[in-house]
């Protein structure tokens, strides 16, 4: 369907805008309704002489010398047809009758639109110069309604035409219409490519769903460089997902709101909160050491999405359990779900190829929203939702810790669970008098620790224009509150964008521009130093903790510093009558802190153990990110068929972090005695910029579209760490200062004694220079051949002398629409096969492999290289071949999209330490994905008051390491990733493997097979440093997403399960309830001990509380959980089965039509996300994430629960 847009022009008042200090949109809007009042005035009269030329182009002409714009079906419309038309200063009905009397064909006028069909009905608006009846004039009433297709989309342009008369509309943009009529007559509704409808006039508000022709194909999707072509011409595998799935539930991260919602593509939440990036894969894993997140492309322009303080692949495991993650946002998690259209689907290297290197994991397309033509519209969304935990461990409420000592003497326990009951506590042990710490004999409920979290999200967008000047401008801000008190989120979100046409839509030109300002304090990281949860789930079970959070600090206590030098003066042992300076070490001074005190906590100054209320208030973050991007595109019409499109793009960014450890907090090896402030600052700067030369031509049955350009990239990034020490004291002087964080002057100071300033830093550039070409040969919407080439040049590859620094990558593939080369059922409307191969690279790191020196920017130091020659790399290349088909039955009601796909990447980029400091980098090795995608969905429209539509997305991944790369020696070369200090979990990349095998430490066992227990403490012996048994793979191999949305009349309601079978995920926070004895398991088998008198005796004839193990020997329960539990736990006790589903989105809605005047409508939902697990077989929720990288996800210590979301939503169109 050939489908243009032209509305009248429709003055927009400035006033409402004076108010907004945003000087670069005000001038852009105010500039586009003067040149769009100059540039649409028109005669009323056309002019046209043609002898015996086609209909098309007779079309063609009367659009490039009027204002007018026609609206057809090509397959209803004898296109081929010659016609002789002469019409000199005549009327456009004069014009048209000439064209198509005698044919059949019908035409509507309405607000310089040229509707044609051959449905024998009458016309709305300006009908022809045929008799008509006269209109009804009496009893007349008004009619609104909303014209909707069955996925719920507005129809704009839908004629509603009363029966035999003259009378009749057009819907607007939002699919709005109102006409008066006559009580009780037809209303005619039809629009080129659906099935007419007729409708009784009784006065209320209709809701009217037109179903597609099944006749009519020819949807738009916007492919790779923002080319857009129809749907059945494509040969590859493409899902879209409208807006509003992005708003119908709101997640501060837009990204999570797609989970479940294309096929293939798994979406898995960062764990700290609002703000964090989402860990994003397209067809699973491939690269080791590289990047696996597709690329994020908005309108058509490629946007870097890094992830901030992303872990290391090497070193990321340990310093996760240790310190928890503190990757914080990227790109994608930072915008506005108001401002974004629908998002595009390229799955896999096939659809993308045109992009190179970046799309070798496939594309994210967003389209942002646009003014549209007409009046100036205003849109209002507001949402709140609150949040509680979903899922929190199992604690148990019978045990509490040894308790020592005497009344005395005072009674005193120590950090674990491992003593009498609860029950069994006395009153003077319960007597604060009597104890050196508060001790309860009821256990505190976790649960209280966590607040009712909140987030509420705000957009008010304008929009409006004419047909030659369009405006958009929406403001959003976002605030959150989570769970833990004080995490605290904000967003302010500004977008504008404008689109041009000149000379009769000649040159288009469209620019557009966003600032974002974000801060996020006291994100969670989780971990086990300094967090909050840690402390809070393994205190002693009979610690009043309601004392303590009320008791953090005690503001009139003292401590002694850690000792240090000074210089003092002593006598001369020369020369008794001189003093001389000397250094005395070992020098300690009394510090206090009226303002922020000292903490206090049950387990006073133990490493590692803080009171959870101290971190929480004492141990600070903020990260404050501001963003601001913008582009400018042109695309100028050189002659029909051919075009010329630019654009470039700026993009840049600064994130600061500022971390604060007050005094007396306790660190791994000793406290904090003074303080400590980290602060760091990162900006980047990214240029982008390409241009297209696109031609397309119809040559007899064939039609030809070749695009051919090239594009550019310059990026640079600077990275600052500074750590002083809180403290205002000079260097070798007494010095009782503390809690002093002061950054002034550090670049020169330091902020105190130098020697106190660790900096730190990296600058780096980048680029890359590319050109391509794509084309494709359609032959009579039957069938098209395709094929793509790009040639890429790296920045990175310019250090080698010996090798060319460019790589050619291609695409082809075909299609066939099978209903339309043969004579099929009527059932079938369309069956299409295609299949598509392609090579696409993945660039080598380039600030890994520069031989040159990097900058350091915090002390203007070099960096040398600490790595050998990299010998003849190349990029990492993905061979991918997908074939499927895409089937539509009874009406287009029934869809089905399947796809098949093999893609192997081969040349992995690898490393191992090849001696004496140096990392020896490889190429090498081969991956493997391949795999099923499916997506079905159904439409029951029996009437126009009720819809219903049921789909599902579901996933087959299958990953293999077909190979690794080659050590000097020969050897293969084995790649782990440690999980934790210790060895006793890892990843181990090995060939023969799969991306993400899991490898942990076993019992250790006799001859027999039997586990050998020590007889001493009761405790099994494990093979200590030796993670050799397979745990199974990280990843699901199976993912499904099931969605329904029911309509009736003005009532919405829909609903999400999600979820994935297979994948193993690992909890260290259970490992750390076993061993300190804290949680419902270890409860359970003392308990049990007791119910049958279980007992292990030891070598000395000391009894214990005893378990069996499965080989039916007797060990010690605490023996068993603190030997199994802990920082190196038995991998099989806490690996766990991720299989999991859960009810994912849910809502509920209604609108209220016109309530603010015609078309302006007010629409109320409630929804809610997460409400709880259909099915899961881990005490964590298996999505549990504390980083985006690679191969660290599944990993659980100490992570925020997942939350359950309510909130309600208003959204009102004025």
């Amino acid at each position: 369907m050939k489908k243009k847009k032209k509305c009248e022009y429709h003055t927009v008042t400035s006033c409402m805008f004076r108010k907004m200090k945003i000087g670069l949109f005000l001038s852009l809007f105010a500039f586009s309704q003067i040149q769009a009042e100059n540039l649409y005035a028109q005669s009323g009269t056309i002019s046209i002489s043609v002898n015996n030329e086609p209909v098309e182009q007779v079309i063609e002409k009367i659009e490039k010398n009027s204002d007018y714009v026609f609206l057809y079906n090509d397959k209803s419309i004898d296109l081929s047809r010659r016609v002789s038309v002469k019409v000199n200063d005549g009327t456009i009905d004069a014009v048209l009758d000439e064209m198509f009397k005698g044919t059949g064909v019908k035409y509507t006028i309405s607000n310089r639109q040229i509707i044609l069909s051959r449905e024998t009905v009458a016309h709305a608006g300006k009908m022809t110069g045929s008799a008509s009846q006269p209109a009804v004039q009496d009893g007349k009433i008004s009619v609104s309604g909303t014209i909707v297709d069955e996925k719920g989309v507005p129809v704009i342009g839908a004629n509603i035409a009363q029966k035999g008369t003259t009378n009749g509309t057009i819907s607007d943009f939002d699919g709005n219409f109102t006409i008066k009529v006559p009580k009780g007559s037809e209303l005619l509704v039809s629009y080129v490519g659906y099935v007419p409808q007729t409708v009784k006039a009784t006065g209320a508000v209709l809701k009217i769903i037109l179903k597609e022709d099944a006749k009519v194909l020819g949807e738009v999707v916007v492919t790779a460089m923002g080319i857009q072509r129809k749907e059945e011409t494509l040969t590859y595998a493409t899902q879209t997902v409208g807006g509003n799935e992005l708003t119908r539930a709101k997640e501060a991260n837009l990204i999570n709101s797609l989970q479940g919602k294309s096929a293939g593509l798994v979406i898995t939440p960062n764990s700290g909160g609002a703000g964090g990036a989402s860990k994003i894969l397209l067809r699973g894993n491939a690269s080791i050491m590289g990047n696996n997140s597709p690329l994020i492309v908005i309108d058509g322009v490629p946007m870097r999405n890094d992830v901030s303080g992303q872990m290391d692949m090497d070193t990321g495991g340990a310093a996760m359990i240790a310190g928890g993650s503190e990757e914080g946002s990227d790109a994608l998690s930072q915008l506005n779900p108001d401002d974004i259209e629908s998002i595009t689907v390229l799955k896999g290297a096939n659809s993308a190829a045109l992009y190179g290197s970046a799309a070798s994991n496939g594309v994210l397309m967003i389209t942002t929203k646009k003014g549209r033509e007409g009046a100036l519209r205003i849109d209002v969304s507001s949402s709140s939702t609150f949040e509680t935990p979903l899922v929190l461990p199992k604690l148990q409420n019978v045990y509490g810790s040894i308790i020592e000592g005497n009344v005395a003497n005072g009674f005193s326990i120590n950090g674990s669970s491992w003593g009498g009951k609860l029950s069994d506590m006395t009153a003077d042990q319960l007597n604060p008098q009597n104890s050196v710490q508060r001790l309860m004999n009821r256990a505190y409920d976790v649960a209280d620790f966590f607040q009712v979290g909140t987030n509420f999200n705000n957009t008010v967008a304008l929009s409006g224009g004419t047909k030659n000047v369009q405006s958009y401008f929406s403001y959003g801000n976002t605030t959150a509150n989570g769970i833990v008190p004080t995490n605290k989120y904000h967003r302010h979100n500004i977008s504008f964008r404008e689109n041009f046409s000149f000379f009769k839509d000649r040159l288009k030109i469209n620019i557009s521009g966003s600032y974002i300002n974000q801060k996020n304090k006291n994100r969670p990281t989780g971990g086990i130093e300094l967090s909050p949860l840690y402390n809070l789930y393994t205190a002693a079970r009979n610690v009043d903790m309601n004392y303590y959070r009320k008791n953090y600090a005690d503001y009139g206590a003292t401590w002694m510093s850690n000792p240090y030098d000074i210089i003092v003066k002593v006598q001369d042992p020369n020369n008794p009558d001189k003093m001389i300076s000397a250094i005395e070490s070992g020098v300690t001074t009394e510090l206090k802190d009226p303002q922020n005190g000292k903490q206090v906590w049950f387990m006073q100054d133990a490493t590692k153990r803080n009171n959870p209320w101290w971190l929480l208030h004492r141990v600070t973050s903020e990260i404050v990110t501001n963003r601001v991007f913008g582009s400018v595109g042109a695309d100028y019409k050189i002659i029909d068929g051919l075009n010329l499109q630019a654009r470039v793009k700026y993009d840049y960014g600064e994130e600061q972090r500022e971390n604060r450890q007050y005094a007396t907090t306790m660190l791994p090896d000793a406290m904090n005695d003074r303080g400590r402030l980290i602060w760091k600052r990162t900006t980047g700067h990214d240029f982008y910029g390409d241009f297209m030369l696109s031609f397309n031509r119809d040559i007899k049955d064939f039609n030809l579209a070749i695009n051919a350009g090239g594009s550019m990239m310059n990026s640079t990034s600077n990275y600052w760490k500074l750590t002083p020490s809180a403290s205002a004291g000079g260097v070798y002087q007494v010095d009782n200062s503390c809690n002093q964080f002061i950054l002034d002057n550090i670049f020169i100071k330091g902020g105190g004694s130098e020697s106190d300033v660790t900096r730190g830093g990296l600058a780096t550039d980048n680029w890359e220079r590319a050109i391509f070409a794509t084309a494709q040969l359609t032959y009579q919407d039957k069938a098209t051949i395709e094929g793509s080439y790009r040639e890429d040049w790296y920045r990175a590859f310019t250090q080698f002398k010996d090798m060319k620094p460019h790589f050619p990558y291609y695409s082809v593939g075909a299609n066939a629409v099978l209903t339309n080369i043969f004579e099929m059922p009527r059932q079938f409307d369309e069956l299409k096969v295609r299949a598509s191969y392609s090579e696409v690279g993945n660039s080598i790191p380039n600030s890994l492999f520069l031989n040159s020196a990097k900058r350091n920017p915090a002390t203007g130091a070099y960096i040398m290289s600490s790595t050998t020659e990299f010998k003849n790399p190349k990029p990492e290349t993905t061979g991918s071949f997908e074939a499927g088909f895409d089937l539509s039955l009874f009406g287009r009601s029934f869809n089905i999209e399947a796809t098949y796909y093999h893609a192997v990447m081969r040349n992995q980029f690898m490393y191992y330490n090849g001696g004496g400091g140096k990392t020896v980098y490889v190429n090498g090795g081969k991956v493997r994905n391949q795999g099923i995608e499916l997506s079905a969905s159904y439409i029951l429209a029996p009437n126009n008051n009720f819809s219903w539509k049921t789909g599902i997305n579901f996933s087959f991944n299958k990953n293999k390491i077909l190979s690794t790369a080659k050590k000097a020696d020969g050897n293969d070369l084995k790649y782990e990733v440690d999980m934790g200090n210790s060895s006793g979990l890892k990843v181990k990349f090995i060939t023969g493997g799969s991306y993400g095998d899991l490898y942990g430490v076993d019992f250790m066992k006799d001859e027999e097979g039997k586990i050998i227990v020590n007889p001493k403490n009761g405790q099994p012996f494990k093979e200590e440093g030796q993670a050799n048994k397979y745990l199974g793979n990280m990843n699901a191999k199976y993912n499904l997403g099931w969605h329904n949305t029911f309509n009736y009349k003005d009532f919405q309601f829909y609903f999400l399960i999600d979820g994935k079978i297979g994948g193993k995920v690992i909890s260290f926070t259970e490992a750390y309830l076993d061993y300190y004895g804290v949680s419902e398991r270890s409860a359970e088998s003392r308990l049990n001990a007791e119910r049958n008198n279980l007992l292990f005796t030891n070598k000395s004839g000391e009894t214990s509380l005893g378990m069996l193990l499965p080989d039916g020997q007797m060990v010690a329960v605490e023996g068993y959980y603190t030997k199994t539990g802990g920082a190196n736990p038995l991998g099989t006790n806490y690996v766990y089965n991720g299989t999991n589903f859960r009810l994912r989105e849910i809502s509920a809605g209604y609108t209220f039509r016109n309530l603010f005047g015609a078309t302006k409508h007010l629409t109320v939902s409630v929804n809610a996300r997460n409400l709880f697990f259909i099915y899961k077989d881990a005490p964590i929720d298996p999505e549990t994430s504390l980083t985006t990288q690679n191969a660290l996800g599944n990993v659980d210590i100490f992570s925020m629960p997942t939350t359950r979301s309510f909130g309600v939503s208003i959204k009102a169109t004025f």
